[in-house]
């Protein structure tokens, strides 16, 4: 019986060490960055007298006379070129297309 109690003496302070081991030892600061960082830098955008809306780096705006604009990574706007169509140069290639065969009958 003394035997026994021993053994679960010393397992009992084996586990205590163990535990105070662990507990000891210091966690890692996580060194996690935001995945969407709030670059600070908005265009602003004239809607009304005194009135102005914001926008962040990358979003799209129209202005009143159709012009599509994005927002720079500076603040600035820039034009969106990007919503350009290739039409006119399609009707042009026709156009060409359909004189070149009218001179070659």
């Amino acid at each position: 019986m003394i035997k026994h109690v021993a053994n679960r003496t010393r397992s009992l302070g084996l586990a205590l060490a163990f535990a105070a081991a662990i507990g000891s030892l210091s966690i890692a600061p996580a060194m996690a960055q935001d995945n969407n960082p709030d670059p600070g830098v908005r265009c602003a955008a004239k809607v009304g007298p005194g009135q102005y809306e914001f926008y962040l780096p990358g979003e799209k705006a129209t202005d009143v006379n159709g012009n599509k604009w994005v927002c720079g990574p500076d603040g600035q706007w820039f034009r969106d070129y990007s919503a350009l169509t290739r039409a006119p140069i399609t009707q042009l290639a026709s156009s060409i297309n359909t004189t070149y065969q009218v001179l070659a009958r």
